[in-house]
């Protein structure tokens, strides 16, 4: 099967969709999350229409559970441009179930996912 492919990178790294992976080490302005935590199920990479919706990107698959009291999962999700599509196969494969993984992001990035809410209220305004 023939493919084509519309994602490339220019010399200052971004994309074509405006995306520019965020460089190993580069400080994060704003406020980070750390969460450690042990993996569900082994890493996946997945393809997935990321920025205008319409052009998709891999992304790097992660179920944990977190080292803490709280406990409770997460699903992580870590997003490659398809130049860089080996590395994101090469470090899905050496995230194997159960391995102990350190995931960092910013929080604006974060969405949270209630699935067993009980109520819902209106606020009078």
């Amino acid at each position: 099967m023939n493919a084509v492919h519309t994602s490339a990178l220019d010399d200052a790294g971004a994309d074509l969709f405006g995306e520019v992976p965020a460089p190993a080490g580069r400080v994060e302005s704003g406020l980070l999350l750390q969460i450690e935590g042990e993996l569900l199920e082994d890493a996946q990479v997945r393809s997935k229409p990321v920025g205008d919706g319409v052009h998709v990107r891999p992304v790097l698959w992660l179920n944990l559970r977190p080292l803490t009291p709280e406990r409770g999962t997460y699903h992580i999700e870590q997003i490659y441009t398809e130049a860089t599509r080996k590395e994101a196969e090469a470090r899905a494969a050496a995230l194997k179930k159960g391995a102990r993984v350190t995931v960092t992001t910013p929080v604006t990035d974060m969405r949270v996912t209630f699935p067993h809410v009980r109520e819902v209220a209106l606020i009078q305004g």
